[in-house]
């Protein structure tokens, strides 16, 4: 171990590997890099090695074009030897790392994992120029064998083979353009200016094009990741849970008459929970926090009391509590995985996590996060009906704003329209469960759908919609921005 002497503060050890102190810190927060020893509260210190270590991480991204997921398994894989970075296969890695084992069975290869069908048609478009020396007997040049691995550790990840293919012809054409000009260029420079070492030339050209393409894609994704950002505005940080849209003297006198069936100590988690839910409503956390203090006293297991414990706290926390708060709900959900709702309120915190961050590649991965979350919220059971809206209610608020992807604004249409299709049903279970809950819902759904439909070009759907919420009289900003969304909906008309 290092000499304390010898060990580096994130500040030199950022100037010495050429890296940004958030890249350090995501990179332990990745499992990339180990933890820092900490001898002070403020003070983190990471030992020497960790400036190569850093190095063979950016090399692997830059040289061998491997994503950071790829990076960390290969990593465990090889008990965090960093020089196995630079010639270790790219696919058919095990989750655990490797055992002492001296001999580890081969994994498959890309080739062979990837079908048939999908390698021919890889062949038939010319993404690959692989051959036949005979009949199912493939034969290939170490370049495509690399890509193949590399597409195979896309769809090990998740990334579908009609993705992976879709986006390769997209980039075919463009790069067939580029190099085009390219060519061009290196043909006029040596026939003006020839070289005494043509093959030093071309590799020089050839890097330097390289270096130019990667500064450009990081510019573009930076480009478009805060255009999507954008769109993340205060309308989305006010109304992703609770919101502040409603008239209070509509709300207020049926908080009252829940309250006056409340018997002084009851335990009656039920009515305590709804009244928490209601003074939320109106953004009014203190009384929805001392309901629920009642019951923690007698039910503090019980999921939905914390789980509303943890949320509202979020909001009444300093932003230095924050982290800890966000264990709160992982740890909840991490104990009760087919707690939908749970889910879905950590979809939500990542959604707030990406509006607050700057870094395009963490703001992709916060994204990732969000929709893995949806989609887990989704396929869990629930059998409340309060708790299925709020969910269609998150998700057609995250997708809506996530359209970033193509596709994402209809599944956050979809996920509202849902609702909007059960809406008798729905007015009949609040008429006698959650009273002034249905004077939340609808101003806030018809305004976020007719903002959608909108962006969607479905002005005469956004039309109706916006107007049905006009009748509950929103407050500003809501209702400006109601106003604002109308015009938008006759004008596209």
């Amino acid at each position: 171990m290092a000499s304390r002497k010898t060990m580096l503060r994130i500040s030199d050890l950022s100037a010495q590997a050429g890296v940004t102190p958030r890249t350090i810190r995501f990179y332990v927060q990745e499992g990339l890099l180990p933890e820092p020893e900490r001898k002070q509260r403020n003070l983190a210190l990471y030992s020497p090695d960790c400036v190569e270590k850093i190095k063979a991480i950016k090399k692997a991204q830059k040289e061998r074009f491997l994503p950071l997921l790829v990076i960390r398994k290969i990593l465990e894989q090889n008990r965090f030897d960093y020089s196995s970075l630079d010639d270790a296969e790219v696919s058919g890695f095990s989750e655990n790392p490797r055992t002492s084992n001296p001999k580890p069975k081969k994994p498959k290869t890309g080739l062979s994992k990837m079908p048939r069908e999908v390698l021919a048609d890889l062949k038939k478009k010319k993404l690959v120029c692989s051959g036949e020396d005979e009949p199912g007997n493939s034969v290939m040049d170490s370049r495509d064998r690399r890509l193949i691995s590399l597409l195979s550790a896309l769809n090990d990840n998740g990334i579908s083979w009609g993705e992976v293919i879709s986006s390769l012809e997209g980039i075919q054409k463009l790069v067939e353009k580029i190099a085009e000009v390219e060519c061009r260029a290196l043909l006029s420079g040596v026939i003006n200016n020839p070289a005494e070492d043509f093959h030093d030339l071309l590799k020089l050209e050839e890097r330097t094009l390289h270096e130019f393409i990667n500064r450009v894609r990081r510019n573009t994704l930076n480009s478009i990741v805060t255009r999507y950002r954008s769109d993340l505005d205060y309308a989305f940080l006010a109304s992703a849970d609770e919101g502040f849209a409603v008239q209070s003297n509509v709300i207020i006198p049926l908080i009252e008459k829940l309250e006056q069936t409340l018997k002084p100590r009851a335990k009656d988690k039920r009515k305590l929970n709804d009244l928490a839910l209601a003074y939320s409503c109106l953004g009014n956390l203190e009384p929805s926090l001392r309901y629920l203090k009642r019951i923690r006293r007698f039910a503090a297991d019980d999921p939905e009391t914390q789980l509303r414990w943890i949320w509202y706290r979020r909001f009444m926390r300093r932003k230095q509590d924050q982290n800890r708060i966000k264990t709160e709900l992982a740890s909840l959900v991490e104990q009760h995985p087919d707690y939908a709702i749970g889910r879905a309120f950590m979809a939500v915190w990542h959604g707030f996590e990406i509006m607050e961050s700057d870094d395009p590649y963490e703001i992709l991965k916060l994204t990732n996060l969000c929709v893995r979350e949806l989609e887990a919220a989704d396929h869990s059971p629930t059998n409340d009906l309060h708790d299925w809206v709020m969910i269609r209610y998150i998700t057609g608020q995250l997708y809506g704003r996530m359209h970033i992807a193509p596709g994402n604004l209809n599944s956050g249409i979809v996920a509202f329209e849902s609702i909007l299709n059960r809406e008798d049903e729905i007015n009949d279970y609040y008429a006698s469960h959650k009273a002034f809950f249905r004077f939340w819902l609808w101003p806030n759904l018809y305004l976020f759908l007719g903002t959608i439909y909108n962006q969607a070009g479905r002005y005469d759907e956004a039309l109706n919609v916006l107007i049905k919420g006009r009748s509950f009289k929103m407050l500003t900003p809501y209702g400006e921005r109601l106003e604002s969304e109308i015009e938008k909906a006759q004008i596209g008309k």
